[in-house]
């Protein structure tokens, strides 16, 4: 155990450092940021699903696509119906986790979208602005601390199993665990930076602690259903990006509906 929280530690520093100064400099830094993660996950998703290898020509190719819809949702303002639609996507996520053995992944090269592009998609109806500065960071962090305090108390005093039959490793106590840290870090989060109202991080934390955690349970059924541990080996100790992001990119049609909604009241 001491090895593999070593090397989830020397990784977390290794990568964050980076995506944290990414995240703190700019908007265009933090766009490039989102950008990367949807290159990085839709690889991962993409080669998760294919038996034969990836050609050089498909990967460009989607990545084109998906550069230009990235272009026209922000250039020509989709973004309400693709926030729409990304909240549509979690619910029927949310049902193939508790009731379905298929989520329809017969061609990864569409829904490969449905799962990681069309959900950061959303943020950009807040680009650029201090409320997007705002909401990516402080949902990353939150997604952090929520994973960080789920690991470690489920570690300590987990006892009951929170789904075996989709990930087996989370139990209720590290699941509780997290959402009282989360909530705890959303109200440091105000005190220091402010920015959104008291009601708002709060809002924010329970939808990240929630929706994230649905997010990686909906990952690891996805995973059993393909019969793999971890989505990469590109992150020692955490495995893939997917297996990083899952909860961050899941959570965010809902904390970017939830902002919208309390901003324009």
């Amino acid at each position: 155990m001491a090895e593999g929280l070593n090397k989830r530690i020397q990784t977390a520093i290794i990568i964050g450092i980076p995506i944290l100064g990414m995240l703190f400099f700019n908007d265009w830094t933090r766009l490039t940021f989102l950008c990367l993660l949807i290159f990085f996950t839709n690889l991962e998703y993409i080669s998760l699903h294919k038996k034969e290898r990836l050609s050089g020509l498909l990967v460009i190719v989607n990545l084109i696509i998906t550069a230009l819809f990235t272009y026209a949702v922000y250039h020509f303002q989709w973004t309400l119906p693709v926030l729409v639609f990304a909240i549509i996507i979690s619910f029927f996520l949310i049902y193939f986790l508790f009731y379905s053995r298929n989520y329809g992944q017969s061609n990864s090269f569409i829904s490969v979208h449905f799962f990681t592009t069309i959900p950061i998609w959303t943020l950009l109806s807040f680009f650029p602005g201090s409320d997007f500065k705002y909401l990516l960071w402080g949902t990353i962090l939150l997604v952090w601390i929520s994973d960080i305090s789920a690991y470690f108390v489920g570690k300590s005093i987990g006892k009951r199993k929170l789904m075996p039959s989709v990930s087996p490793g989370k139990t209720k106590e590290g699941f509780l665990g997290a959402g009282m840290c989360t909530l705890l870090f959303s109200y440091i989060l105000y005190t220091a930076f402010g920015h959104f109202s008291f009601s708002q991080w709060t809002g924010l934390g329970c939808l990240v602690w929630l929706f994230g955690s649905l997010g990686d349970l909906v990952e690891s059924k996805m995973k059993r259903i393909i019969g793999i541990k971890d989505s990469g080996t590109i992150l020692p100790g955490h495995g893939g990006f997917l297996d990083r992001f899952d909860g961050f990119i899941f959570c965010l049609p809902s904390v970017t509906l939830f902002i919208y909604l309390t901003s324009n009241t």
